[in-house]
């Protein structure tokens, strides 16, 4: 945690991306989505930018996934890399940051990074 760089968009959905979460409709449609998000190539192209050689910290295994997924629509390499609290804490002292998390999670992730930086702060004191 010792630079913070935030970056916030919606994400333009590729044609083969059919996996969609009904729960998100409440608060985002796909129709949003095509809309008003950014193409996969724009999104991964500035994600580079902000971040080169950093490592970034997630709250679920599965944003590896996603980001994989992303970064193969934009036919680009991450200049980061992304990985679980676990691996910078250890899962003891993860577990008790994830303690301090808000019970409901957002849609939009920089809500849920925010989220994981103050319980980090809050748990080291900081």
């Amino acid at each position: 945690m010792s630079s913070e760089a935030s970056f916030n968009t919606l994400i333009k959905p590729v044609r083969y991306w059919t996996h969609w979460s009904f729960d998100a409709q409440d608060s985002l449609s796909q129709d949003q989505l095509r809309l008003q998000g950014d193409t996969p190539v724009a999104v991964a192209r500035r994600m580079n930018q902000l971040f080169p050689g950093q490592v970034l910290c997630s709250d679920s295994p599965q944003d590896g996934f996603w980001l994989d997924v992303l970064y193969e629509a934009a036919d680009l390499v991450p200049t980061f890399q992304l990985k679980p609290l676990e691996v910078f804490v250890g899962r003891v002292a993860a577990i008790e940051i994830y303690r301090l998390l808000p019970i409901t999670k957002h849609r939009r992730a920089l809500h849920d990074a925010t989220a994981l930086m103050n319980a980090c702060r809050a748990f080291f004191g900081a």
